[in-house]
């Protein structure tokens, strides 16, 4: 009997210790914090990107004089050369049509296409992509195909929620002659992936080929494990505060309490990819993800071909260049206040009023010089 207790007891234990633990989203996600319905434009949790400033929490268009002055030519969609990226993207900011094209000068053959072949609809298919500089087009490679680029793909192809997180395309047996692919890192808040780093790799047939679906609205009801974007999106919550931006917007990873799988958690309560610690950037506005970085090993990357220049490093370099931030949450923008000796803040309705009051003093200046004028006479 004492024996089937020790059993029991170890049995109990044993359980106890190996069972498999299950993070509900009500313990990971602030529903206070969803409220505000926060995004990749709210910095009050994120920083703005280098063409944007932050005004009253949301990240506004600069204007393209505000940018640095020093950087790379590159050319716009409308074949019209900008003296940086940063000017590009204030004004695309201002008018979305005007998309980055290349790095460098504009030419009259250049041209970058974006397109998905072998769906069954225009929403799925195998990643194609057409380079400015490039005869020919070519399939993006599997191996560095993430929520990042797929959000960015389809977005640049007009789907303004990005890629769907549920549904795969199917792929059947395709007889494409095709020795080579190519490899894409983007970050994940780019307006097309021309703007996205690519590099050639081979490849050994069509399942090494990268394949999306594209987020349509669906006119049944969302799964019952949800969680809804900002943007109208609907990811599974296993999904959220992950570190992977799959809303696209990243509402998804701004109010975490604590980060699932590989996330880094910011003090600010924003999960973070966890290959973006100790890389040179500040990415939490607190600043945590760099600190005590000292020996940190980053990871070597393969020597390959490289097609396209690295916008994401020309977009550091330019936040580089910006003043730095004494709070670490938003810019302070200092506002002139003058008034008169001794005057008093106007109130709300009263300049009519003040106008009229200088308008009768005038006139009784008027009137009194006119009257001056008449006993010198």
């Amino acid at each position: 009997m004492k024996l089937l207790h020790v059993f029991l007891l170890f049995l109990c234990f044993h359980l106890r210790f190996c069972k498999v633990t299950y993070t509900s989203q009500e313990d990971l996600v602030e529903k206070k914090c969803l409220a505000k319905k926060y995004t990749h434009l709210s910095c009050d949790k994120v920083f703005c990107q280098p063409w944007q400033r932050c005004i009253e929490g949301t990240c506004v268009c600069k204007l393209p004089y505000q940018c640095p002055k020093n950087g790379t030519a590159v050319c716009a969609t409308n074949r019209r050369s900008f003296p940086t990226y940063c000017q590009q993207k204030s004004l695309e900011c201002l008018h979305p049509g005007t998309k980055f094209l290349n790095n460098g000068t504009c030419t009259a053959e250049g041209k970058f296409s974006v397109s998905l072949k072998h769906g069954n609809t225009d929403s799925e298919g195998i990643v194609e992509v057409k380079l400015v500089d490039q005869d020919k087009t070519m399939f993006i490679c599997k191996s560095s195909w993430s929520m990042r680029e797929a959000n960015v793909a389809c977005l640049d192809l007009g789907f303004q929620q990005g890629a769907d997180t549920q549904r795969r395309f199917k792929l059947s047996d395709l007889s494409i002659n095709s020795t080579e692919c190519l490899h894409v890192h983007c970050r994940g808040l780019e307006t097309s992936l021309a703007e996205c780093t690519f590099t050639k790799r081979r490849t050994m047939g069509y399942q090494d080929f990268a394949d999306v679906v594209c987020y349509t609205q669906k006119a049944d009801s969302p799964m019952d494990d949800f969680f809804q974007c900002v943007n109208g999106k609907y990811i599974s919550q296993m999904k959220a505060c992950d570190g992977i931006n799959d809303c696209g917007d990243q509402s998804d990873e701004l109010c975490c309490k604590a980060c699932q799988g590989k996330g880094f958690h910011c003090k600010s309560g924003v999960c973070i990819p966890s290959q973006y610690q100790c890389n040179g950037e500040v990415d939490c506005i607190t600043g945590e993800d760099e600190v005590g970085c000292a020996g940190f090993a980053s990871v070597a990357q393969e020597e390959t071909e490289i097609l396209t220049a690295d916008m994401d490093a020309e977009r550091r370099r330019i936040k580089s260049l910006l003043p730095k931030l004494s709070c670490g949450v938003k810019n302070r923008m200092h506002i002139r206040r003058k008034r008169i000796v001794g005057g008093k803040r106007a109130q709300l309705g009263k300049m009519k009023q003040i106008s009229l009051d200088i308008f009768k003093g005038l006139h009784r200046v008027y009137a009194i010089l006119e009257f001056c004028c008449i006993i010198l006479k």
